[in-house]
């Protein structure tokens, strides 16, 4: 059995308090809060059983998401081995 881990958001410093109220308004709170090597906020949740991390995606604010990007291409590292 895997060891159970936090889930990790990143959001800029500036949208920090705007994350933690649209998060708290829908009943969850980051166990703690971090700055990463690029500055950004990490806001951190202690581990969830698995029938309850799908409601905590759904609360996430991902339009305040600094680690938004897109997929484009099937080269390394989104290639599957199966393209090769």
């Amino acid at each position: 059995m895997a060891k159970p881990i936090p889930t990790r958001f990143s959001v800029f410093p500036e949208n920090e308090a705007a994350a933690v109220a649209h998060l708290e308004a829908r009943g969850y709170s980051p166990a703690a809060i971090e700055k990463d090597g690029c500055g950004l906020s990490v806001l951190i949740f202690s581990p969830l059983p698995d029938d309850q991390m799908f409601a905590l995606a759904q609360a996430l604010p991902v339009h305040l998401s600094a680690k938004i990007g897109f997929v484009m291409g099937d080269q390394p590292p989104f290639a599957s081995k199966l393209d090769h």
